[in-house]
């Protein structure tokens, strides 16, 4: 169970750093740009959770969620670079999926 939870989180992680990604492209960020919009929306609300009931910041302790961040942003800068454009649905599908990843760890970090 608790290998399911750790993919869960790492799936959420990586969705939601996808979704900076493609917002970062949308406003014709730079690299860093993008990496530093990938990380805010990969970890700053798992962050946050963690300081409110806390807890120690689950990426402090394990670096694997900034190699999961890194490696999502390059595969969706790749992945873009041979679209021409964005669908603004693309953006709405990766939040959706990234709540609903998070809304699973939330409640089994709240309990």
């Amino acid at each position: 169970m608790e290998l399911l939870l750790y993919i869960v989180d790492h799936l959420g992680v990586a969705v939601f750093a996808v979704a900076g990604t493609l917002l970062a492209f949308r406003k014709n960020l730079d690299g860093f740009g993008v990496i530093v919009l990938a990380a805010v929306t990969g970890i700053g609300g798992g962050t946050l959770r963690d300081l409110i009931l806390d807890l120690p910041v689950f990426w402090v302790h394990d670096p694997n969620y900034l190699y999961t961040i890194a490696i999502a942003a390059l595969l969706t800068i790749l992945w873009l670079r041979l679209r021409d454009y964005i669908h603004q649905t693309t953006l709405l599908f990766a939040d959706a999926v990234g709540v609903a990843f998070f809304t699973v760890m939330g409640a089994q970090k709240a309990m």
